[in-house]
């Protein structure tokens, strides 16, 4: 990922993500991986309209040796479990500062 591709990823987990609450690490893990997914999937303007996932699509059939033979495409359902994991966070009830 260039590095004003990977500032914006990261500005988007710190304003989307940081802020739930969660209170087991395999949750923290689902919802990363499910917020990945779906950050990949959606076009961006910085891409001139395509996806991350996109790119790298044309970039491996322009060159298929850059493929990580090890990569393993996420579940279709990961963002759904990722999305059940953030709604139930957000029913949990905070502390009063």
């Amino acid at each position: 990922m260039p590095p004003r591709q990977r500032l914006r990823f990261n500005g988007r987990v710190q304003r989307e993500v940081v802020g739930i609450t969660l209170y087991r690490h395999a949750d923290l893990e689902i919802v990363l991986r499910g917020f990945n997914a779906a950050y990949n999937g959606r076009r961006q303007r910085v891409l001139n309209g395509l996806s991350p996932e996109m790119v790298l699509r044309q970039r491996l059939e322009a060159d298929p040796a850059l493929a990580n033979p090890t990569y393993r495409q996420p579940s279709s359902s990961l963002i759904k479990r990722a999305l059940r994991i953030v709604e139930e966070a957000k029913e949990v009830s905070h502390p009063d500062s």
